[in-house]
């Protein structure tokens, strides 16, 4: 399959290590383990610094990993490096012991309702209902009557478009969608619903 929006270089160096990742297959156990570990505490730190989280990566490890607080750095960051990773542990759960998983409105939810566990009780997992505003971007999300709407209409383009796009171009342009419709007051970038 064509990749249709990244370079020809991109695409050649994901078909290389796609083609060494699987001539080393059947991977050991431990070194799975070891990768997925550590793909999980680069995906929550990476996210959570996206949107202003202060921690390291080593104080992300640190949280996660030994569960330690951190001198000086905010209580919500350390429950959203926690809540984060739990999201994604979840995420990982489902992908591993549901065969047949299917993305839908309800996942997008329900990832979200997690990743905000520690912060934002009032509205993890619920659409907001009043417009956005994000800083540091001229984007204006659709207005909050629209989103429900938005949400179906994405759910039905990644029915659609489900085989027409590479994976990695798939779960691209699905974050991008789901980021651009902004459909909760917090937490968009980080809710992840492809793995």
């Amino acid at each position: 399959m064509d990749l249709k929006y990244l370079a020809s270089d991109i695409t050649n160096r994901l078909e290389e290590k796609l083609s060494r990742l699987n001539g080393l297959r059947p991977l050991p156990k431990s070194a799975v383990q070891k990768l997925k570990d550590h793909l999980l505490l680069e995906m929550t730190y990476n996210s959570n610094a996206i949107e202003g989280n202060s921690l390291t990566l080593r104080e992300t490890f640190l949280i996660i990993n030994e569960g330690i607080t951190v001198k000086g750095k905010p209580l919500k960051d350390h429950l959203e490096a926690r809540d984060h990773h739990a999201a994604l542990q979840y995420l990982y759960e489902l992908v591993e012991f549901e065969k047949q998983h299917t993305i839908s409105e309800q996942l997008i939810r329900s990832l979200h309702q997690l990743i905000t566990l520690g912060t934002d009780k009032k509205w993890d997992g619920v659409y907001r209902n009043a417009n956005a505003i994000i800083t540091g971007t001229s984007h204006q999300p659709p207005d909050a009557l629209e989103v429900t709407h938005r949400m179906q209409e994405l759910i039905d383009w990644l029915k659609m478009n489900q085989t027409r796009f590479h994976v990695v171009e798939l779960a691209a342009l699905l974050h991008h969608k789901l980021v651009h419709i902004h459909p909760f007051f917090d937490g968009n970038g980080r809710t992840h619903c492809y793995h």
